[in-house]
């Protein structure tokens, strides 16, 4: 059979010979010229200007390698144009697709010649993708290398060679050199251990927390901070750069907020998502519901983003939140605190639809919100909506970093929203219509406490003293006075509330 082999062309060609000529001819010829018009005639349409696609039908005879095609073309006044010449590579690869690759090598700088490198052990087949490890000679040194791997076929041809570099650095002496020195600086390095110190305990790994308190003198816009560290050995590490921006509001007119616009998950442009109605203004608060449509069942995010009078949209807020067809939700009638030596009621309502041994359980964060693993409360065997009734365990450390929720068995879900929650260590007494705090007998000096009187009629009278670390909250539907007497130092949290008890 005859096999033929081709070269496809896109070339443009614009006739520089003479303005508005027609070009008449256009011709192609491999390696040697056989001299103008003796080429290989190009199909084309005449004019002033060409654009030809054409395949090149390359001679039965010629041989493997590199090769140069050149392209000419002649106008109207049979002036021809300068030549467009471009090497190619004829290679028959019809023989090779059947050679499988036998043999895999690789050595580290200096090649010690064909098949005596170090072997990598393979299964022979048409292709390769190999994996292997690389124990590095115990004499090499530390600091940049080259690692070359090549493959061999059947045929006994050897591929290209593929180098990568890579460091060699041993770190075994280092784990034993401390950490000694912190130091930062803005914009410009005023040299190893001149710019601003941060004070460090030494040690060998440290994660360290600072304030940086700006120049005077510092412009507004965008700077860059650079934070590096020292070791016992007086080795400084590499350095650490984050771009920030100073911009000082003290100053300025903040223009108001005219345009609010949501979307989930695909941003459709500016202007172009959901608009939130608003009252125009600076700063805003603004509470939205959120049309979600038919979107899938499934995790999705929601955007939102505001534009001012000087038509700048913000930076894009965002917020992860799951669709679900089968949900519990913890009500407002759940007290959000409440202390550990009595029994208190989770109220929530259950949506969807759920099995017939389906038992409800409300779940108690740890002090830091997080649910890696929850604290049991209470349980409920029911297919709706209810409220279960929760012990918080003695053991519970106090605070007001918690959160609460409830969770199903059948189905199991465990990923419904939670609301804040504080333990307590004393309850809230009955709820009363009023309550008088003295000193010494109602002075609190740590703790998390509240106390709370009937939510529309009830009032509360403080002469006493809140000191230490107490943080203790006064709920009362008609009044909290504070008389002469009354103490709250500094490092203790008091809030005083409309509220309280029902």
């Amino acid at each position: 059979m005859k096999k033929q082999y081709f070269v496809y062309f896109l070339l443009l060609f614009c006739s520089q010979l003479q303005a508005q000529q027609q070009l008449t001819k256009v011709e192609y010829f491999v390696d040697a010229d056989p001299g103008y018009g003796a080429g290989v005639d190009i199909p084309f349409t005449a004019g002033t200007t060409l654009d030809v696609n054409f395949s090149v039908s390359l001679p039965s005879n010629i041989s493997d390698g590199f090769h140069y095609i050149t392209v000419r073309v002649k106008n109207a006044n049979n002036q021809w144009s300068a030549v467009l010449t471009r090497p190619f590579l004829k290679e028959n690869l019809t023989p090779r697709t059947t050679s499988t690759v036998t043999a895999i090598e690789y050595f580290i700088d200096a090649d010690p010649g064909y098949g005596a490198a170090t072997a990598v052990p393979i299964t022979a087949a048409l292709t390769t993708d190999n994996s292997f490890s690389i124990p590095l000679p115990s004499n090499i040194s530390e600091g940049f290398h080259y690692l070359t791997v090549r493959v061999k076929d059947a045929n006994n041809r050897w591929s290209s060679v593929i180098t990568r570099p890579f460091l060699k650095e041993s770190l075994t002496p280092r784990p034993t050199s401390t950490i000694t020195a912190i130091e930062y600086f803005i914009d410009a390095d005023p040299g190893y251990g001149a710019a601003t110190a941060v004070p460090v305990t030494a040690a060998l790994t440290t994660d360290n927390s600072f304030s940086i308190p700006l120049p005077n003198n510092i412009s507004e816009g965008f700077h860059y901070l650079t934070v590096r560290v020292k070791d016992a050995n007086n080795q400084w590490s590499s350095v650490i750069t984050r771009p920030f921006l100073k911009e000082s509001l003290a100053t300025r007119t903040l223009p108001n907020l005219v345009a609010m616009e949501y979307f989930i998950d695909t941003d459709p442009g500016y202007g172009a998502a959901t608009a939130v109605n608003f009252t125009v203004g600076t700063p805003v608060v603004i509470p939205f519901t959120a049309a979600l449509g038919n979107l899938p069942l499934g995790n999705h995010n929601i955007y939102i983003r505001v534009k001012d009078t000087n038509n700048q949209w913000s930076m894009v807020g965002t917020k992860p939140f799951t669709v679900a067809s089968t949900f519990g939700l913890v009500t407002s009638q759940t007290p959000s605190a409440w202390c550990k030596t009595a029994p208190f009621n989770v109220a929530f309502q259950a949506f969807g639809t759920y099995g017939s041994d389906n038992v409800f359980t409300a779940q108690l964060s740890d002090a830091s919100g997080s649910f890696a693993s929850p604290t049991t409360l209470g349980t409920l065997a029911s297919v709706s909506s209810g409220s279960i009734v929760a012990n918080i365990p003695p053991s519970t450390t106090l605070g007001t970093g918690y959160r609460i929720r409830v969770v199903s068995s059948s189905p199991t879900i465990t990923d419904n929203p939670s609301v804040e929650f504080s333990v307590l260590d004393v309850c809230p007494p009955p709820c009363a219509t009023s309550l008088t705090l003295v000193s010494t007998a109602d002075d609190y000096s740590s703790g998390v406490l509240i106390k709370e009187t009937n939510a529309q009629t009830g009032i509360v009278v403080a002469t006493n003293k809140i000191t230490g670390t107490a943080r203790v909250t006064y709920l009362a539907g008609k009044s909290v006075t504070l008389n002469p007497g009354f103490v709250a130092n500094n490092g203790t949290v008091f809030t005083a509330q409309k509220g309280g008890c029902q």
